[in-house]
């Protein structure tokens, strides 16, 4: 298992890999010790574009787990362009579940892979919505990508 720390202006990350995907990413509130391989490396190097809005779309493989249900809210994230935003009874609209807007956000609490699936792009009918990294966290995201 490969693990490194990635210092962003909010907060600082924790990548996991198996060396061939991305597995997790996890708020951190400091850096530990790497543990790099040559797949995160790269993923740093996605994360570096991404930060400095030269990178819309991430390339790098993700190991994407969850109940089927979550699998396809997931798929549908990864569907929201870049600078926009959906909310979460747009997803459930999208995924064939109309009145399941709960369990999306639900389903967005469990994600692994944060901005890699990018749930901080699902906001509430009503205003911004939740965020497991904490909403600074999730402005900060959004109004890197110009979605605020």
């Amino acid at each position: 298992m490969f693990k490194i720390y990635y210092k962003t202006k909010q907060c600082y990350l924790s990548l996991h890999s198996d060396g061939e995907k991305l597995l997790k990413v996890s708020f951190e509130s400091k850096i530990g010790n790497d543990f790099s391989c040559e797949f995160l490396e790269e993923s740093k190097r996605e994360l570096d574009l991404y930060f400095s809005k030269k990178l819309k779309k991430f390339s790098i493989a993700l190991d994407i787990k969850g109940s089927d249900f979550e699998k396809s809210v997931y798929k549908a994230l990864l569907e929201i362009p870049y600078g926009e935003t959906r909310t979460y009874k747009q997803i459930a609209e999208f995924i064939g579940k109309d009145r399941a807007y709960r369990a999306v956000g639900n389903a967005n609490s469990k994600n692994d892979l944060a901005i890699f699936v990018p749930c901080h792009r699902v906001v509430a009918s009503n205003g911004i919505g939740g965020y497991t990294g904490g909403l600074d966290i999730k402005r900060f995201l959004l109004e890197t990508e110009g979605a605020l």
